[in-house]
């Protein structure tokens, strides 16, 4: 069954939905005021309420003393949603993959939705969750744990538009002393999840990692995000998180070609770009406002990687490379004084070198 037959009189369904929407929201409609707001006549939304009642079940009861109708169950839903197979199983998908990002209430929220519609669906495009996860196959990585308490918190907070009092835990320290924060979005990199919100202390925008957030709760005071605000925008000048602090600046890197190609197929920004060398090499160029963070990125390709520009990130990398060729150094020296470990000194039977 596709979209067009789950639900043949769409006029309808939208009445539905939206009278649905106004009864579970207790706002006590009644016919007069949705006549009103779907342009149709009381007599259409007295039947359509009927429908409701009769028809899909549901617990509908006018209320005099509200002058509206309302639920005597609160958990009543509509019993069929005008989705296909490859919607549940989108869906069940969407579940699956968010398990691997940092814990958050996601997963269990996405995968109760999955269950519900799919004991509503027809039995011919009826998905059960174990299904969909024999037919996806996931690798966790390393992830910072997000607490349940936080990421309700900071997500009542953007629901609401209420501030945020919470204290932040830097690495190897105690969390530091109460501030209030403005939270303006949510921020998934890589596996991390992330608000980014204005320190009202500061009056600066910045990004906070949930996982690092100690006792949040809410405060009385309301803040509207600035009409002007985009997300995108803010992070333009950066391939990365890091933004704020230090100047814009683009830099480069050449790749040698035994990574080149791994680097061509990549969109790391969308104002990167991309020379290709005669060797097989290439050269990246993307924005950055942060040295620290340009160094990890060039340090991830060890050797296969060379900075180029600007200056003051060739010059951070010597001396990074610099201290880790002494480290090794050490560390080599240490092991030959050591001698070899025990059975390196015989040579494998039967066994071909390739």
């Amino acid at each position: 069954m596709g979209r067009e037959g789950a639900f043949k009189d769409r006029p309808l369904w939208r009445r539905l939905q939206i009278i649905h929407h106004q009864i579970k929201e207790r706002r006590h409609p009644n016919t007069s005021s949705l006549a009103a707001e779907l342009g149709v006549s009381s007599k259409t939304v007295q039947r359509d309420i009927d429908y409701l009642r009769d028809e899909l079940e549901a617990p509908i009861e006018f209320r005099r003393e509200e002058n509206g109708y309302a639920y005597s169950r609160e958990d009543y839903v509509l019993p069929f949603l005008p989705v296909d197979g490859q919607d549940l199983f989108s869906i069940g998908v969407a579940a699956q993959v968010l398990q691997l990002f940092g814990g958050t209430p996601l997963a269990r929220t996405l995968r109760s939705c999955y269950e519900r519609l799919a004991k509503l669906m027809p039995p011919t495009v009826r998905l059960r969750p174990e299904i969909v996860r024999e037919k996806l196959a996931l690798r966790a990585t390393a992830f910072r744990p997000v607490r349940e308490e936080t990421w309700q918190a900071v997500a009542e907070s953007l629901q609401k538009g209420v501030a945020l009092s919470i204290r932040y835990r830097h690495p190897g320290e105690e969390p530091g002393d109460p501030r209030t924060i403005r939270p303006y979005a949510f921020v998934l990199a890589g596996r991390d999840w992330m608000v980014l919100g204005e320190d009202a202390a500061q009056g600066q925008v910045k990004n906070f990692y949930l996982a690092r957030i100690e006792n949040p709760r809410l405060t009385a005071e309301r803040y509207a995000i600035p009409k002007t605000f985009d997300a995108d925008a803010f992070f333009r000048n950066t391939f990365g998180l890091f933004v704020g602090k230090g100047r814009a600046f683009r830099f480069r890197v050449r790749f040698a070609p035994e990574v080149a190609g791994e680097v061509r197929e990549m969109v790391w920004h969308p104002d990167q770009k991309i020379e290709a060398q005669p060797d097989g090499g290439a050269v990246l160029e993307l924005p950055g406002e942060s040295l620290r963070e340009a160094r990890r990125f060039v340090l991830a390709y060890g050797r296969h990687a060379t900075a180029l520009s600007p200056p003051e990130l060739v010059a951070d990398l010597a001396a990074e490379t610099g201290a880790m060729a002494e480290l090794y150094a050490g560390a080599t020296a240490a092991g030959k004084a050591a001698g070899p470990p025990a059975g390196r000194n015989k040579r494998p039977v039967g066994r071909r070198s390739e």
